[in-house]
């Protein structure tokens, strides 16, 4: 009986620290779309609230606080700056500017709007995406990059920042 036990307890004890190791899954999704009659990219980011919010905190303003509802333009300021240092879009050997059109909330993500205009026809694209990476080693970033009737991905990490996809 003494025995059957310490097999459960020790049973317990196993399968309760297995959560434990259970770890937090670092994703980034971001759309971009080849708008060619306006001759612009528009972006769509997707990045975990909590996740941003850390790494913004760290890096600009511990008093940062990404809140729906919240509007602060340095908090703006902030996000745009970081998106210009951390996501390079090239075309035809040129880096574009992002514009910073925005931002909103959804459940535990903040989504981001950029723009990039006067885009000219492309047939290749160079994409750099090291948001989060700075932060966290795991991070991954989706990009999926959509021209015409043709939709291209790519998955980017801290090793492998850079990627580039032929239309």
């Amino acid at each position: 009986m003494k025995f059957t036990r310490i097999i459960v307890l020790f049973s317990l004890i196993y399968s309760l620290s297995a959560f434990t190791s259970v770890h937090k899954y670092y994703l980034s999704i971001t759309e971009i779309e080849y708008a060619q009659e306006q001759k612009s990219l528009q972006m769509i980011s997707r990045i975990f609230v909590d996740d941003f919010q850390k790494l913004l905190q760290t890096r600009y303003d511990k008093s940062i606080e990404l809140v729906r509802g919240k509007n602060n333009e340095q908090t703006n300021l902030y996000i745009e700056r970081y998106f210009e240092d951390k996501l390079k879009i090239e075309i035809n050997k040129k880096t574009l500017p992002l514009k910073f059109i925005g931002k909103r909330y959804e459940d535990d993500l903040i989504i981001c709007y950029f723009e990039a205009t006067q885009v000219e026809d492309f047939h290749k694209v160079s994409v750099t995406n090291l948001i989060l990476t700075d932060l966290y080693q795991e991070q991954k970033n989706l990009i999926h990059f959509k021209k015409g009737d043709e939709t291209k991905s790519l998955m980017l990490m801290k090793d492998k920042p850079e990627g580039e996809l032929k239309f």
